[in-house]
């Protein structure tokens, strides 16, 4: 018997042993709502990279059509397609360096004239269909020790030099213009002079 509780201490002792079980028994059940809350934190980090997933499968039809559009833009010619070639004329007077049309295409370059057929209908693409007044205009075309040559790699078999030319002496390369005297023969200056341009690129159907 406790003399200061007047209870058999075997009792007391079962009692405490039932108090102490169920404080212990209760701990777990504390812990599950944490447990819990921590097993839900995978499903939630799921949530959002299911989210994000989503997002980005939305956006790809916007990037695809942007990249079309350049594709298009590129492909596009607002001069003359000739033999499956574009052909461009800028006004714009520009150093024949300056001229040099890659802002039309990666693999643009100024024209090179290599038959009868396609000069005349550069000539025409220039002026208009003879509306407007030619101008001196550069072709791909460099002389350099009197030997002529196409910048693009193109065989020179045609020609329709103004009469005396090519007659540059100089120590550096001439490059070759269009339109001497209002004629659409080709005539050799210094590369440093400005005048307009005709550029060409490959096109696919």
């Amino acid at each position: 018997v406790d003399l200061n509780t007047g209870l058999v201490k075997e009792h007391i002792s079962e009692m405490e042993r039932r108090v102490v079980a169920f404080r212990q028994g209760t701990e777990p059940k504390m812990s599950i709502p944490v447990a819990f809350r921590q097993g839900t934190e995978p499903e939630m980090s799921n949530l959002i990279e299911l989210r994000k997933e989503a997002q980005q499968n939305m956006q790809r039809p916007v990037a695809f059509k942007q990249a079309t559009r350049v594709q298009t833009h590129k492909m596009a010619c607002n001069g003359e397609i000739i033999n499956g070639k574009c052909y461009e004329f800028n006004p714009n007077l520009l150093s024949y360096k300056d001229a040099f049309c890659r802002n039309l295409a990666p693999n643009a370059e100024l024209v090179s004239i290599t038959n009868r057929d396609l000069h005349s209908r550069l000539v025409s693409l220039v002026t208009k269909g003879g509306e407007n007044k030619p101008v001196l205009t550069w072709l791909g075309g460099i002389v350099k020790n009197q030997q002529a040559l196409w910048v693009d790699g193109s065989k020179w078999s045609y020609s329709d030099w103004m009469p005396g030319h090519p007659n540059f002496h100089a120590n550096k390369p001439a490059c070759v213009e269009m339109f001497k005297i209002d004629e659409s023969w080709w005539s050799v200056v210094d590369c440093e002079l400005k005048r307009a341009s005709l550029c060409s690129y490959p096109v696919t159907a």
